[in-house]
Formats: structure tokens, sequence, C-alpha cells
């Protein structure tokens, strides 16, 4: 355990299910934190200054007035990710990005598995929490980790292999008002992403996306590879993944697992839930779940993996991100029938796209239904929302299983 903490007072900022572990493990190695939250304490922020070490979960912004005013009268800010780097004896291979971070970094698993079985664990925006894994591993164990931009903030230590799928802007609120896992400027954003190479030394690598070069270069000792995308045998839809899976190829070779097995995780590799998701086919007409899209980049990326006929449904809660590029391509496509526009962004989306083949819905199930209807058999229904669900929603995966449960639904009344 990190000595750092004995005879420190310790609080924990945020109690959601990353400061659950945290928690748990600091009790069990005789650290006693004080939960500052706000459903515990109404004047929590005020507390902040009364503590030598804030583990920060990552809701909290990094960046927000009453912890670096704290942080500069000499309170040390942590959080679970940060004391999982300083504890683990083995290798990390970390993984960001914009989108596409979740698949990759489950397609890098299930290829180093291929070659060091039972000693590839994976940590992220699933399972358990870093933390929790911690009794299990030892040196020989090697670690796929999924890092959001809100825990690289705290980090001052680089996994050995730091993966990065893509960069665009996600995550803003620049309106100042420091509300939760919100960054307040894309200078914000993408500092805290470079912490994923930042601290790497000669001896590690970064695997990198070909498009990122001439803003990553000079980040980072680590060796820089940049692999470009070529066609592979793979269940997975769009140029994107393909860009996705030369970097999980790249990552592969580092570790040296056989080409062959590489090739053959690839290929058996059908996706994680919610991302270009294959739900069912009713009556011909094929319906995709891609919920995890929540920015006009991921959309546009789902859009292109497609060729035929499409329905879309579109829309969700506002994060203030730019959709002239979205709007502009589903305005001039031919291949998209009908846009069906819902959540707290449908008015804005309406007014951006000007276009006969765009409705507005209350409802997602009305969305769902409706756009059913309009289709012809081997025509596709997708739903790539380009913005969060939290205005409908508890979160885009909650969106991704009620809209699988309505088409499923929809399909039992039909046969």
């Amino acid at each position: 355990m990190s000595t750092y903490l004995k005879n420190r007072k310790t609080a924990i900022l945020g109690l959601g299910r990353e400061g659950l572990s945290t928690l748990k493990f600091l009790k069990k190695h005789g650290v006693k934190p004080k939960i500052l939250d706000a459903k515990n304490d109404k004047n929590y922020l005020k507390r902040i200054k009364d503590y030598d070490i804030i583990f920060r979960t990552p809701g909290f912004p990094r960046l927000h007035p009453r912890l670096l005013k704290a942080e500069k009268r000499g309170t040390q800010v942590t959080s679970n990710t940060r004391l999982f780097f300083e504890l683990f004896p083995g290798k990390i291979i970390g993984v960001t990005g914009t989108k596409g971070k979740t698949s990759t970094s489950f397609l890098i698993s299930a290829i180093l598995k291929r070659k060091f079985g039972k000693n590839v664990f994976q940590v992220g925006n699933f399972g358990k929490p870093a933390l929790d894994l911690l009794p299990k591993l030892d040196k020989r164990s090697l670690v796929v980790f999924e890092l959001s931009s809100f825990q690289l903030q705290d980090l001052n230590k680089s996994p050995h292999v730091a993966v990065i799928t893509n960069m665009t802007l996600d995550h803003m609120d620049p309106s100042g008002r420091f509300g939760p896992a919100t960054h307040q400027s894309a200078k914000e954003y993408f500092d805290a992403k470079m912490n994923i190479i930042r601290y790497q030394s000669a001896k590690d690598f970064a695997v990198i996306n070909p498009s990122l070069k001439n803003r990553v270069e000079k980040i980072g000792k680590g060796k820089k590879i940049y692999p470009a995308s070529r066609p592979t045998e793979t269940k997975l839809k769009g140029r994107h993944n393909l860009d996705n899976i030369a970097l999980t190829v790249a990552v592969g070779n580092i570790f040296k697992v056989p080409k062959t097995k590489v090739l053959e995780a690839i290929k058996d590799f059908e996706g994680v839930e919610h991302r270009l998701e294959f739900v069912t086919k009713v009556n011909g007409v094929s319906f995709y779940n891609d919920s995890a899209a929540t920015n006009s980049d991921a959309t546009l990326a789902a859009l292109k993996a497609f060729d035929g006929p499409l329905r879309l449904i579109l829309g969700g809660s506002d994060k203030g991100l730019d959709y002239k590029k979205l709007a502009n391509y589903i305005s001039k496509s031919r291949n998209i029938k009908t846009v069906a526009l819902i959540g707290q962004i449908k008015n804005k989306l309406y007014k951006l796209i000007r276009d006969k083949k765009v409705k507005k819905f209350e409802s997602l199930k009305d969305a769902v239904l409706t756009l059913y209807k309009k289709s012809a058999k081997n025509e596709t229904v997708l739903l790539s929302p380009a913005a969060a669900s939290f205005d409908m929603f508890e979160s885009y995966a909650q969106r991704g299983k009620e809209f699988k449960k309505l088409v499923r639904q929809m399909k039992r009344r039909v046969r």
C-alpha cells in the first residue's frame, strides 16, 4: 500500500461505482476515508480544503475551482485509477479515444488471450473497477484498461502500451458551470487524453490512429506506431472499425502473438453491445443498436457503414456539440430515407437538417414503430443518436436496451 496515505486526512470525492470501490480498498488497508458527496452533505464542496488527500471520482470535474484551490494549499488529488497504476506490478495496455475505445479494448483482450490466456484482464466502463481486481494480479498479468479523459486527468504515469483510437470533441460544457463529467475547453480535453502517452519512456509503445500523427508526435518518449487499416475478415461493420482493428493488430505484434491467432481473434469477434450491434430482422427489416454513438462523429461513422436504404433514429440530450457536419451529410445522403428525431435536441436538429425526410417523435417507441412501418424488406433501421441519453434514459446502455426490447416485442407481435 502506498506509504503516503498513512496518517493523512483522506477523503473520497463522489460515491459512485468507483468511489465505493476506492472506499472498500482503502478500508481493507487500514485507511478510513471520509465521503464527500452531495447525497450525504449539501455543503460537501466547502470541506474539500480540510483534507490532505482527495480521491476524485471521474464524475467530478478535475479543474473545479474548489479542488484547484485546495490543491494550491497542499491537498494531493489522486484517484482509483492512479492508485491502481502505482500498485499494479504488471503491464498495462491503456486504450483511449473519443469513440471506439470499448470495442478496441475488448478485441485487444481477445487477441492477447490467444497467447496469454488467464493472465489477461480487462477493466474500464464495464465489469469491476480496477482496484477490485488488484488482489488477483501479479507481475505476469496483462491489464487492458479502457481510459476515459476523466480518468486520465489524474495520471502522472502512462501505460506500457498506449492505444489512441481517434480524437474529436466530446464531453464539452464551455458554459463554465462545471457540471458532472464535462470539460471546459478543447484544450483541457486534449491535454487530459495525452496523459496516456505523456509519461512514457523509450521502452514503451504508443499505437495511434495515423490521422493524429501531427498532433501527438512530440508528446512522450514511447515508440510511436501509426498502423494503416487494410481489408480484414471481420463481423464488424464500418471503415472506422477497420481503423481500430489495425491498432489491435499492432498491439498483438508488440506482444508477439502469432499472426494466425491474431486473425482468428478478429474473425471471431462479434463486437460490443450498443456499438453498431445487430439486433434482429423483422420481416426482412434489419435493426441495429448504436446507442453508444453519443456525438456526431460516431453517428457519421455508423452511417457510412451502410450502403442500402436506411431509416435513422437521432437525438437525445444536448452536450453543446456542433451538428452542422452531420446535418449536411444527412441532407445530401440518398440512402437515408427517414430520420426520426427524439429527445431534447430534436428541434435543434430539425432546424439544422431542414429536409422532408425528417420527422419529430415524442418517444423512442413511436420512432421505432413508425420507421418499421415505413421500411421495406432489406432496409435497415438504425439507432445512432449522436447525443447523450440523460433527457430520457439513465445511460446510453439503458437507451440501447430499451431499443432492443421494443424491436423484439414488435417481432413477437408480427409473427
